[in-house]
């Protein structure tokens, strides 16, 4: 399979990755490539992969300026071969987001059928709103939307538990509600809505902290949210905000620590009310000079605000450039984002654990052991 990927700008960075229909989970992608725009109209990828007959799909990550055209492409691969009929091509636009409420979508390689119908979700769920924001205390209202797509009169069989997680937090589960088994008959396209109330409370009863919390369904007993019958969902993010206000300044650091020949310079800082966003710049001796072979590919990172418990970061963003990889924390997906700073905060520690570094994309990686560490005053 080739992807051509039209409109990504110079040095921006997209990701393609195949995944079973309607998963999201990292841990389950059957072929992964970041691009990096050199400034070409057109960005050319050859997708090779190895599948088993089943149900998949193609998802183009790209950072949020952009609007996808599509958003990915479900297909099956039938008898080891994918299914594609009518020798569609795989094309993304990435287009400036339209002003109002417009849906990304996926397209459907495989249709028409060929041999079996293609696969696909009998209902789409959507969690909305996708984000608002509360003070301690107040009612969190989110609604579950589920919509018949098939052209079919269909069965929703239960509906499923909700459950409330810390943003970037690999704890248990703060709160559940499991809904009682409920059998509901829908017509095509009609739509069910199933309100949902939390109390910001944990399952001690407790008042959860300030931060980003997720909101996610999943089916009964099931260890996330997957369902061959159900798709097409994403989880609501609700910022419970600190009663003492957040933080809002840049704070311009500028300051570099080197360990093992790499060089880690701490550039900024950027503080609003709704997250925190770090920006690094990284390099070593003889970096490679072309933005296609960065040698760095991730890296162990934590924070702590006022010697509180430390706050594990996911893998940053990164741009490219002929000297150097900035690594950018925050900001530029949905589950990257970090919490929002106290206004009475005095003092943040930074702290790059280790990295993954390569010579080059085809040889292995390795682990490069630091830390780089920054201590930056808030007051």
């Amino acid at each position: 399979m080739t992807a051509t990927i039209n409109g990504l700008e110079k040095a921006d960075e997209a990701t393609l990755a195949i995944s079973h229909e309607g998963s999201a989970a990292s841990e389950e992608f059957f072929f992964k490539r970041d691009v990096i725009s050199d400034g070409k109209k057109a960005i050319t990828v050859d997708i090779a992969a190895n599948l088993e007959d089943g149900y998949y799909q193609l998802l183009l990550d790209a950072p949020e300026k952009y609007f996808r055209e599509p958003k990915g492409y479900f297909f099956m691969v039938s008898h080891s071969q994918i299914v594609n009929p009518t020798g569609m091509k795989v094309i993304f636009n990435l287009l400036p987001q339209p002003e109002g409420m417009w849906a990304e979508a996926y397209t459907s390689l495989s249709a028409p059928p060929k041999g079996p119908p293609p696969p696909g979700p009998l209902f789409i769920v959507v969690t909305r709103p996708f984000e608002a924001r509360y003070l301690p205390g107040e009612p969190v209202a989110v609604q579950l939307v589920f919509t018949n797509v098939t052209t079919s009169p269909l069965t929703l069989e239960y509906l499923p538990q909700i459950h409330v997680t810390k943003h970037l937090d690999t704890a248990p589960v703060l709160y559940s509600e499991v809904r009682a088994e409920q059998r509901l008959d829908t017509k095509p396209d009609e739509k069910i809505i199933t309100d949902f109330i939390w109390d910001q409370k944990d399952t001690n009863g407790e008042q959860v902290p300030p931060g980003w919390y997720d909101i996610t369904w999943q089916p009964p007993d099931a260890p996330r949210p997957v369902d061959k019958k159900i798709g097409g969902s994403s989880s609501a993010m609700v910022l419970i905000q600190n009663p003492r206000g957040a933080m809002e300044k840049t704070i311009e650091v500028s300051e570099s620590r080197t360990v093992k020949d790499i060089t880690v310079t701490l550039e900024r800082i950027e503080l609003t009310s709704r997250e925190m966003k770090i920006y690094a710049f990284v390099t070593q001796p003889d970096y490679p000079p072309t933005v296609q072979s960065s040698p760095f590919w991730n890296a162990a990172t934590e924070y702590r605000i006022d010697g509180g418990a430390p706050v594990i970061l996911p893998h940053p963003g990164m741009d490219r450039f002929e000297n150097g990889t900035r690594f950018i924390w925050g900001g530029t997906r949905p589950k990257g984002t970090l919490d929002p700073v106290p206004s009475d905060a005095h003092e943040l520690v930074f702290k790059i654990i280790s990295m993954q570094v390569s010579a080059s994309p085809d040889d292995p990686q390795y682990t490069v052991e630091g830390p780089w560490e920054f201590k930056i005053p808030l007051e």
